[in-house]
């Protein structure tokens, strides 16, 4: 019985030491107050403007110079974070879950319990020459489930992108 025991702990053991690595899906989060700011518009041919997140590339078109921030992006989970994805869209009307897509920022994962302070990304956002609702949007890269939608924070004022 004692040799038994030995060998389900050894197995148990083995398992919990092997299992993947990939994240879990955490509860990461915008707090606080977001901003976004729009600056000189440049056309890029091609295939568009390096961008790092969800999307690579965007495509040819112009693009403003622009810095998207937070004062808190928080893993409020125990379970570290996968690779985030810190977005600036363009929405058609406020609420709406559909939108335009102007820039997309990556971020390293976050341990549990952890967050960023006033963190901000610059890059290049798409120029709409459209007024639409801002919105900064949080995603989250979850292993074989791939990027998950975490947190918005909606802009209540239109505004030309």
């Amino acid at each position: 019985m004692k040799s038994l025991l030995t060998s389900f702990v050894a197995v148990v053991a083995a398992l919990i030491v092997f299992q993947p690595s990939e994240a879990r899906a955490t509860k990461v989060t915008l707090d606080g107050s977001g901003y976004y700011e729009l600056g000189t518009k440049f056309k890029f041919y091609g295939s568009g403007v390096k961008q790092s997140g969800r999307y690579r590339r965007l495509g040819a078109d112009y693009y403003h110079k622009s810095v998207i921030g937070m004062d808190w992006i928080t893993n409020r989970s125990r379970s570290r974070s996968g690779y985030l994805s810190f977005e600036f869209w363009a929405m058609p009307y406020y609420g709406a879950d559909k939108g335009v897509v102007l820039m997309t920022r990556g971020l390293d994962p976050l341990r549990g319990g952890s967050y960023y302070f006033e963190k901000a990304r610059d890059g290049w956002a798409i120029f709409l020459d459209r007024r639409r609702f801002p919105e900064i949007n949080l995603w989250e890269l979850t292993g074989r489930r791939g990027w998950k939608f975490r947190d918005a924070l909606s802009f209540r004022r239109k505004n030309v992108l």
